[in-house]
C-alpha cells in the first residue's frame, strides 16, 4: 500500500465549528452535528461560522422542508427551522463546514443557479398553497443568502426551474395541478408576466381539472410505490420536470409522472409561450405504470437519458437534432427514439419498496447516477459511447442513510454529496471516475430532512 493511498483511507471528517460536536451516534442523533447545534440554540438568520476558512474551497447548498405536512409525500425526518445550510467543501478531504443558515421559506426544493450570474433561485414545495419562485444573491465569502425577490408560480409544489439559453426567461411546472409555464427574467430577476398553461391528461383531448388540495389525512402519500398509490398518483397527469433540448434550445420536454410519457413543446425564446408538439412513451419495451420524473441530455453525445420514479429504471433514447428543426418550424416529428431500458435496483429487489430521485450525468460525460429512495443506494452505470450511448450496469452504492432523494457533484467532480431525506443526514463520497466507484469519505451531516444539494460553479464561488 502507497503512502498516498494509505493517508486516503484513513483520513477523518475536519469539522471546525466553535461548538463542540460529538460523534453520530444513535443514541444522539441531534447533538452529533454543527447543524444539530444550530437547531438546538435557534441561531439567528445568517450567523457564520469559522470565517478564516473562506479560502478553503467552494460552497454547497443544502435545501430542506420546513413543514413537511403541506407536502405530497411524507418525509420521516424532522421538520427542520431552517430552509438552507450554507457549507463550503475541503476539496482535500470532502469535509464540510458550515457558514450560514437561512430562515424565511417554506419548503424549498428545487434550486438552480443562474448560469452566469450570482443569483440562486429556489422554489417552494407544497399541495395547499401556490408555489412560489425566491430569487437570491449570494456572499461568497461568508455564504449568506439575501432575498432579491419572490415571483407566484401560479400552481402547488413548484418543483423545477429552467432558465433558457438566451437567459431571458424561466421556466417551471408545478407538481400537484400539472401546470407549466414562463416568465420573463430582466437583469436574471423574474418580471411579473407568468404564461401559465396546463398539462392535459390526454394532450389531444380536455385538459384535467386542478388537483384539489386533499384535507389532513385524507391523501395517499406520493412516496409509497403500492400498487393502490401508483393507480392514485396517475389517476392525473403529474408534470415533473422541463429541460430544454441541447442543439436549439427550443424544445421543452416535460415527463409526465401521471401519464407515462414526455411531453414535447415548442418554446419561443422572444415571447416564452409553450406549444405542444406531442408526446413519447416514458418506456415503450415494458407496461407501467412508469412515472417519468426527470430527463438528461448528454453534453456530447447525441443520447438522453430518463429516470421513471415508479418502475425503478433508466430508459435511453437517441436525440434526434432534425427533429428539434422541424419543431421549431412548426412540425410535431418524436424528437426521442427510445434504444434501452435498464433498471436502477438489482434483479430481486421488489421495485414496489423503491422509488427513484435525481438522474444526472458525471462531469466527465462517462457515467449515469440515480439515486434510489428504498433500496438507499446510488446506481451507476458507464456510458458506452460506442454502442450510441447505452449503459451498462458498473454497480449499487449505499449512501449512509434513507431516502436521498437529490444528490450533486462539487465543480471539481470529486466528491458527491447525497440529500438522505429521511435520516435528516447529508453523506460525502469521493467519485472515481477511473471506475465509476463511490467511497464514503466519512463526513456526515446532520440537517433536518434534507431534498436538495445545490453547488455553485467555481467562478461564482
Amino acid at each position: 500500500e502507497t503512502m498516498a493511498s494509505r493517508l486516503h483511507r484513513l483520513r477523518r471528517p475536519l469539522l471546525l465549528s466553535r461548538f463542540p460536536v460529538a460523534p453520530l451516534s444513535k443514541g444522539m442523533p441531534f447533538l452529533s452535528s454543527l447543524g444539530a447545534e444550530v437547531q438546538r440554540r435557534g441561531i439567528k438568520t445568517g450567523d457564520v461560522y469559522d470565517r478564516a476558512q473562506k479560502s478553503m474551497g467552494p460552497l454547497i447548498i443544502v435545501s430542506a422542508y420546513t413543514n413537511i405536512d403541506t407536502l405530497a409525500h411524507q418525509p420521516r425526518g424532522d421538520n427542520s427551522n431552517f430552509g438552507f445550510y450554507v457549507y463550503r467543501i475541503n476539496t482535500n478531504s470532502g469535509a464540510l463546514t458550515l457558514l450560514s443558515v437561512q430562515q424565511g421559506i417554506l419548503n424549498p426544493a428545487f434550486s438552480r443557479f443562474h448560469p452566469t450570474k450570482n443569483l440562486m433561485y429556489a422554489a417552494t414545495e407544497s399541495i395547499h398553497e401556490n408555489g412560489l419562485v425566491y430569487t437570491y444573491s449570494l456572499n461568497v465569502e461568508d455564504g449568506t443568502l439575501t432575498e432579491v425577490s419572490q415571483q407566484d408560480a401560479g400552481g402547488a409544489s413548484t418543483c423545477y426551474l429552467t432558465v433558457d439559453r438566451e437567459e431571458n426567461n424561466m421556466l417551471f411546472v408545478n407538481y400537484w395541478d400539472s401546470t407549466l409555464g414562463t416568465f420573463p427574467l430582466a437583469d436574471g430577476k423574474p418580471v411579473d408576466n407568468v404564461k401559465l398553461i396546463e398539462t392535459k391528461f390526454d394532450a389531444g383531448d380536455a385538459a384535467t381539472k386542478p388537483k384539489p388540495a386533499p384535507k389532513a389525512g385524507e391523501q395517499r402519500k406520493h412516496s409509497l410505490n403500492d400498487p393502490d398509490t401508483a393507480a392514485e398518483r396517475q389517476s392525473s397527469a403529474h408534470a415533473h420536470s422541463i429541460v430544454l433540448d441541447p442543439y436549439m434550445g427550443t424544445t421543452a420536454y416535460v415527463p409526465d409522472l401521471g401519464q407515462d410519457c414526455v411531453h414535447q413543446y415548442h418554446f419561443d425564446e422572444k415571447t416564452g409561450a409553450l406549444s405542444h408538439k406531442g408526446k413519447i412513451k416514458a418506456d415503450a419495451t415494458a407496461s407501467g405504470p412508469h412515472g417519468p420524473r426527470y430527463i438528461e441530455f448528454h453534453k456530447k453525445l447525441n443520447v438522453a437519458y430518463l429516470i421513471n420514479e415508479m418502475s425503478c429504471c433508466v430508459s435511453v433514447f437517441k436525440f434526434d437534432p432534425k427533429a428539434v428543426e422541424d419543431i421549431h418550424a412548426g412540425g410535431d416529428s418524436p424528437s426521442l427514439e427510445q434504444i434501452q431500458a435498464i433498471s436502477t435496483v438489482p434483479d430481486g429487489f421488489p421495485t414496489m419498496y423503491n422509488t427513484c430521485g435525481r438522474i444526472a450525468i458525471d462531469p466527465t460525460g462517462n457515467y449515469v447516477l440515480v439515486s434510489n429512495r428504498g433500496h438507499d443506494s446510488i446506481a451507476v452505470f458507464k456510458i458506452l459511447g460506442k454502442k450510441g450511448g447505452m449503459l451498462s450496469r458498473v454497480g449499487f452504492f449505499h449512501t449512509r442513510g434513507c431516502t436521498p432523494r437529490h444528490f450533486a457533484f462539487d465543480e471539481s467532480g470529486r466528491y458527491l454529496i447525497a440529500a438522505n431525506q429521511d435520516s435528516n443526514l447529508i453523506s460525502v463520497f469521493d467519485f472515481n471516475p477511473a471506475n465509476g466507484v463511490l467511497s464514503h469519505t466519512g463526513n456526515d451531516y446532520v440537517v433536518p430532512s434534507p431534498n436538495f444539494i445545490c453547488a455553485p460553479s467555481l467562478s461564482l464561488n
